[in-house]
């Protein structure tokens, strides 16, 4: 019975890497490979590709394993950076959608063993887009029928109702306050105060947060030992949602915290183990 329930399950890996893993020197990203390759995922959301090709993004899964792979868009022939996301996996990736406009960093949809994925990064710098973005990604989720599985992860660079009492305190209120006052396109407050709307929307949608599902206590998704710029301050600003459907489906949900994880991006990456 272990066996075939083991055989039943998908991991599933999100993670922000950090300007297209600029930690890792060599040339194809083989430290970020090896530690993938170690995780054995069965499907991995990526963010942050930086300087990635649609070749190029199908040439490191392939080095991990994924004989499948998509990047929301190549890089411009302008070199404006775009932080794109991209999605790849053991199994086909099918009916995929690549969504640019409306969203700053890209909406990857698209379905792997019947299940539909949605994968994310949410404007960094202005709280009014992030309810723009919020409210396409979970139009895109209701335009399925009730029964169908819809997953939704990514650097959603916003924070949950459910962390609240983590953010009373005010310190992370403050330093976005100061840090506004020093970089004025940084619009990351709504009437100055945090921005809880993002989220609350999700889980108004009837999503569920699959790390607090297992973790009801407050844990950071960044920053890791590596300087992060947006605050010095815990955050959980990493997410994985299921829809109602999935809700008896998972079997764990942890953010993953080790030598690798803590130096080679700013934000940890939060894994997901569920039925299939």
């Amino acid at each position: 019975m272990g066996a075939n329930a083991q055989e039943r399950t998908l991991k599933l890996i999100s993670y922000n890497v950090y300007w297209g893993m600029k930690q890792d020197t060599t040339a194809h990203k083989t430290q970020f490979a090896q530690w993938f390759k170690e995780q054995n995922p069965d499907i991995v959301a990526l963010q942050e590709v930086n300087g990635f090709t649609q070749q190029q993004i199908q040439e490191f899964a392939e080095s991990y394993g994924h004989p499948y792979a998509i990047i929301v868009r190549e890089p411009a022939a302008d070199g404006a950076i775009s932080f794109p996301v991209a999605l790849t996996s053991k199994y086909p990736i099918v009916n995929v959608r690549r969504v640019v406009d409306n969203m700053i960093h890209g909406l990857i949809v698209a379905e792997i063993e019947g299940h539909h994925f949605m994968v994310t990064h949410f404007h960094p710098f202005s709280a009014v887009k992030r309810g723009h973005e919020i409210d396409l990604v979970l139009a895109t989720a209701s335009s399925g029928s009730p029964q169908e599985k819809w997953l939704l992860m990514g650097d959603l660079n916003s924070v949950s109702p459910l962390d609240k009492s983590e953010y009373d305190n005010g310190l992370v209120l403050n330093h976005i306050r100061q840090d506004m006052k020093k970089k004025p396109h940084n619009q990351n407050l709504i009437n100055n105060e945090l921005d809880y709307n993002v989220q609350q929307k999700v889980l108004d949608a009837g999503f569920i947060d699959a790390f607090k599902k297992f973790h009801p206590a407050f844990e950071a998704s960044a920053p890791t030992k590596l300087f992060y710029d947006q605050s010095k301050f815990p955050l959980r600003y990493d997410y994985l949602y299921v829809n109602s459907a999935m809700q008896n489906d998972l079997v764990k949900c942890d953010i993953i915290k080790d030598a690798f994880t803590d130096i080679y991006s700013d934000h940890y990456p939060v894994v997901l183990l569920f039925k299939k």
